[in-house]
């Protein structure tokens, strides 16, 4: 199984091209854009407009930016693992409201990460083509569908995905 990982932070903010440092708030966003593809933006949360996105936002999490990022591998590791798991709880808000057929999939693989990771615990077996999960910190419970998906599905997926996760 592949181990995904958000990918980190850009160096600058994609709405007015400003620095981002240590300290700052800012949101990534993830979004279906005019062609179909998954993307990623990461802004200044003064500057974030979900309206002004040129597509469909899929999922948005917030972050302040840390003193020393890279200092530390493991607290990297551990950042990148906190936004799959903020991306992940995204795809389930109310006001994210997704509809593309490779959303359940997202939720299905990064459901399985996120397991494998101890953030969420299945909840017995798959029944009726859903996955019951807990998640162990909010003790929120999700209900992630299972699908077959064939290799094109994947592929498409996979290729989407390389614009927001490593």
């Amino acid at each position: 199984m592949l181990d995904w990982q958000i990918k980190p932070l850009a160096k600058k903010s994609a709405v007015s091209d400003r620095e981002i440092r240590p300290g700052d708030c800012v949101v990534c966003a993830v979004f279906v854009d005019e062609l179909g593809n998954l993307d990623r933006i990461d802004v200044h949360k003064d500057e974030f407009d979900s309206a002004k996105i040129k597509g469909k936002v899929i999922g948005w999490w917030e972050r302040v930016v840390s003193d020393a990022p890279d200092a530390d591998e493991r607290a990297a590791r551990k950042m990148a693992l906190a936004s799959s798991e903020d991306f992940f709880l995204s795809l389930f808000d109310e006001a994210s409201n997704v509809e593309m057929e490779e959303s359940d999939v997202v939720k299905q693989m990064l459901g399985l990460l996120l397991e494998r990771k101890r953030i969420l615990r299945p909840l017995g077996r798959p029944r009726n083509g859903v996955q019951k999960y807990l998640h162990v910190a909010t003790k929120r419970e999700f209900a992630v569908p299972q699908k077959n998906p064939d290799e094109e599905l994947i592929y498409r997926i996979q290729n989407q995905l390389g614009a927001i996760i490593i």
